[in-house]
């Protein structure tokens, strides 16, 4: 059973997260464990409060929070909804999820644009 070893490695992860702020992803698929080692995965680390979904036409990602604040659950999906990836990350918030300084730049490129129109017409 390699459950163990994997719930050592998260705890670890936490405690470089919280002492030198590392995040760390463990690819849950490309390893070799069980479904049993799965189930006992989950039931340890139990249910989180938030979900987050990445509604992307390509490549749409859901993040489950577990009951270890820290860690949360992903899935990478493919375009016909059939998971692809998983993965445990220990981080305070998925970073994939965040908003990226690219998209930002664009959003702020919008809003003058926006409120430029809306002034013009006062």
């Amino acid at each position: 059973m390699n459950a163990p070893y994997l719930l050592k490695e998260i705890l670890d992860a936490l405690k470089d997260l919280v002492e030198k702020g590392e995040e760390h992803t463990i690819y849950i698929n490309k390893i070799p464990i069980t479904e049993e080692d799965r189930i006992a995965i989950l039931d340890v680390l139990g249910e989180g409060q938030i979900t987050i979904r990445m509604e992307s036409t390509t490549y749409p990602v859901e993040w489950r929070e577990t009951g270890i604040s820290g860690v949360w659950i992903g899935v990478f999906f493919d375009r016909e909804k059939k998971p692809i990836l998983e993965t445990i990350e220990v981080t305070t918030f998925p970073k994939l999820a965040a908003a990226q300084k690219e998209d930002i730049l664009e959003s702020i490129r919008k809003l003058e644009e926006r409120l430029k129109a809306i002034l013009k017409d006062l």
